[in-house]
């Protein structure tokens, strides 16, 4: 994207700007977790931004990271630049067999905005 305030418009998605590009895979969450989980059993879910680290300066950082499953906000997680790395690891289980969602994580660059990624998950 030529312009960096464009990014500070909205949600950012890979799909939206050149998925393989750097600002992409430097800036967009990534959630491992089970694809399937069991009713009422928890299990860890990860987040770290970027498929590439992002810088960690004072800067350029990424400064939080929000948390939802579907449209259910879960947390927030704030980052210092420089003495924290955006990553964290939650449990979480789920409560509605049955249940086909989406893990959502939002985090915010104080450079490039908005990022969001997503993984579906089902409950059984």
């Amino acid at each position: 994207m030529s312009n960096d305030k464009a990014l500070f418009c909205k949600v950012n998605k890979p799909e939206d700007v050149e998925p393989d590009s750097p600002v992409a895979k430097k800036h967009t969450p990534v959630i491992t977790a089970p694809a399937v989980f069991k009713v009422g059993e928890f299990y860890d879910v990860k987040i770290t931004v970027g498929e590439i680290e992002h810088p960690n300066e004072n800067e350029h950082f990424i400064q939080w990271i929000e948390f939802y499953i579907g449209g259910v906000y879960l947390g927030r997680f704030d980052f210092a630049p420089v003495m924290t790395k955006p990553e964290i690891t939650i449990p979480l289980k789920l409560s509605h067999r049955g249940l086909d969602s989406t893990l959502r994580a939002v985090s915010r660059c104080n450079l490039h905005g908005l990022w969001e990624g997503s993984v579906p998950v089902k409950a059984e």
